[in-house]
């Protein structure tokens, strides 16, 4: 077998086998058919259709979305047209904006960019029984142009109000020389779709890798061997229709603890592989790991930029002349250097023009910071070396595609003493070895010479830990008085610590008074302020108002005070996504309540625990009562940082018992009374 033929196949079966897993989907649909829809054509009936029984509170539906991409020759060009055609129905006022359509394309020098050859819009309303339709006109359309090379076509339909049904279509062709690979098509949006469909024709010249993304099984997916007119001279050239579709899409809403929702999007998109024209061009555009790595270490603006950094000579000595015996207090050295003399601008990326110039300047992005980082470190004669990843609001990495675009973030790798530590200068109030959150997106790729790089793990090295505790009173009217201490520790003392740096304490103190307006604070002390590696503690002593309600000889007091959960994160029944959390969670609130003379208990709250399987996390809870005194202690210990979708019940479930018992009340009597 051919080696070409082999890649064909290859790329077919991939195809094949992400489909395994939708006939049971497929196989349940059969009811659900496509929508028979025409341009400009809609009757009093199409606004009778039923409300989406996906999400009854939606602003908008997609009635019909349907792509198409086909492949032609002109002028000794390939192109690639794609022609949308989308069918909205505004269901709030809060949808009109939809109205408006910005469509990005690219305007490079000559015949590299992007043309839109063709803009079709319609309103439609209903008037009674009557269908009112207005078309959209050259007034309603305009280019803008917002970089060198990025121009948006905008236009804006008319006449759209609350019940309107809008459609619009258009067609924009791409030349190879702008890009090789179809456009991405998003079955999935932030509103629910009834219907969305993507075909795309591509002759056997051209070898794509096909990615399907998401958790939404397909309704249709279909292909089908045609023959098409593309190369002068040869009137049959064999090519491959592929289809694809999914019907009832619900609205892809981003929910507490993922990452990102494009990691989660229901999509299909398209990788070119190789290239085969017959008796002309082969091109193979696979690229492997090895060879992207080796073009990493060559590249001017990543692997030549650390390779060598003599203007970090001086600095180097000085760190040596300071620690001369211990190499964890270099590293430690130089890592405090390069995060408190360079200043972070806020922005994400893996390259750095110059090193010598971000030394100078004093400022950077991540790429700047952290590759000079390294080269500091090689000096210090440390293993160090770049470990490339994707942060979490950008997204995963996925290990079976060798491509740049995949990253936006680079830290430093060390090897030393057997130990492997990862740096991150951009934060200075991180501890060492600690990643920020925003770098825990599970693998990232370790960029060494000699065909030695390799994907490495990006886990939390803490926990995000909080402990509080307190002595309190039940004084008057109420209220409580006492002392309590807060201690974070991990991700949360790093996240604490960071606000008060950034903010001062005046600031960091209103925003915990924002949270608990019925506090009056007397006094309070905070340490680990400094120090990264240290736990930040707040101690106050404080007056909390409306702590406990009184009624006839009974008192009702909340023994969490201001410092329960009050609501379950996770409210659906079910959910497709993993929870992720970033890191495991470690939380504890222990407090001692005195009681007034006078009073005893009548009843106290049931002690409760709940694990999950496999001893991933645990709740306990429970009040005890000891001669004058109470004391309520609850924890919740969550260990690992991701839990999956099949998890997700018993978790609920956890947090659902921590509402309750966090809302319990102990009842006390004045007078002798026997403990419930």
């Amino acid at each position: 077998m051919d080696s070409h033929l082999y890649k064909r196949i290859w790329v077919l079966t991939l195809l094949s086998f992400l489909f395994m897993d939708t006939t049971a989907v497929v196989a349940q649909a059969t009811s659900t058919q496509a929508p028979i829809v025409k341009l400009g054509r809609v009757t009093a009936a199409d606004f009778d259709l039923a409300a989406s029984g996906l999400d009854s509170t939606a602003e908008a539906e997609v009635l019909y979305d349907h792509g198409s991409v086909r492949f032609d020759l002109r002028n000794n060009t390939f192109i690639m047209e794609f022609t949308r055609h989308r069918r909205i129905r505004i269901l709030k006022k809060s949808a009109l904006n939809r109205g408006t359509v910005e469509i990005p394309t690219f305007k490079g020098e000559g015949a590299e960019r992007e043309y839109m050859v063709g803009i079709d819009g319609y309103t439609h309303n209903l008037n009674g029984q009557n269908v009112t339709t207005d078309k959209l006109t050259r007034a309603g359309m305009v280019s803008e142009r917002v970089s060198d090379q990025v121009t948006l076509e905008k236009f804006t339909l008319p006449n759209v109000r609350e019940g309107s049904i809008i459609e619009y279509r258009y067609v924009l062709q791409t030349p190879f020389s702008v890009a090789h690979n179809p456009r991405t098509w998003a079955f999935q949006e932030e509103i629910p779709v009834r219907w969305s469909e993507y075909n795309i024709t591509i002759p056997n010249y051209f070898y794509y890798k096909i990615i399907m993304g998401g958790y939404l099984g397909l309704t249709e997916q279909k292909q089908r061997s045609v023959s098409m007119n593309l190369l002068p001279g040869v009137p049959d050239t064999p090519a491959i229709v592929y289809h694809f579709a999914i019907a009832n899409v619900p609205a892809l809403e981003s929910e507490d603890y993922i990452t990102t929702t494009r990691d989660y999007t229901s999509k299909v998109e398209f990788e070119l592989a190789k290239v085969q024209i017959p008796n002309g061009l082969i091109k193979d555009f696979t690229v492997s790991w090895e060879t992207l790595d080796k073009t990493l270490l060559m590249a001017d603006w990543f692997g030549n930029q650390y390779k060598k950094a003599p203007f970090l000579r001086d600095v180097a000595t000085l760190i040596r002349s300071q620690n001369p015996t211990d190499s964890l207090a270099r590293l430690s050295a130089a890592y405090d250097y390069i995060r408190k003399s360079i200043k972070w601008d806020g922005s994400n990326s893996y390259s750095c023009k110059s090193t010598r110039k971000i030394f100078e300047a004093k400022k950077g992005d991540a790429g700047d910071i952290n590759l000079l980082l390294i080269a500091l470190l090689r000096e210090l004669d440390f293993d160090a070396n770049p470990v490339l990843l994707s942060t979490r609001s950008h997204g995963r990495v996925m290990e079976e595609y060798a491509l740049t675009r995949q990253f936006d973030y680079v830290v430093a790798h060390v090897h030393t003493n057997g130990q492997e530590i990862m740096l991150d200068a951009t934060d200075p109030f991180i501890k060492m070895g600690m990643l920020p959150k925003r770098c825990l997106n599970q693998t990232g790729r370790l960029v060494v010479p000699d065909q030695k790089s390799r994907f490495v793990s990006l886990l939390p090295t803490e926990r995000d830990t909080e402990l509080t505790s307190g002595q309190f009173t039940l004084a008057d009217d109420g209220e409580v008085k006492g002392t309590m201490k807060h201690s974070r520790g991990g991700y949360s003392g790093w996240s604490a610590r960071s606000v008060y740096q950034t903010d001062g304490e005046a600031k960091y103190l209103e925003q915990i008074l924002k949270k608990r307006p019925n506090w009056q604070l007397n006094t309070t002390e905070i340490t680990g302020v400094s120090n990264p590696a240290a736990a930040f503690e707040s101690n106050h002593t404080l007056v909390i108002a409306d702590a406990y309600t009184e009624a006839g000889d009974r008192i009702y007091l909340n023994p969490m005070l201001t410092e329960g959960r009050t609501q379950n994160p996770f409210k659906e029944k079910t959910r497709l996504y993993p929870v992720d959390f970033g890191a495991p969670i470690e939380e504890a609130f222990m407090a001692t309540f005195t009681l007034p003379q006078g009073f005893a208990v009548e009843e106290l709250p049931k002690a409760a625990v709940i694990s999950l399987p496999d001893k991933a996390g645990r709740f306990s809870y429970q009040v005890l009562h000891t001669g004058n005194q109470l004391q309520v202690v609850s924890r919740l210990s969550l260990r690992k940082p991701i839990y999956f979708a099949e998890e997700y019940g018993a978790l609920r479930e956890l947090f659902a018992l921590i509402v309750t018992k966090h809302a319990e009340r102990v009842v006390l009597k004045r007078g002798e009374v026997a403990k419930k």
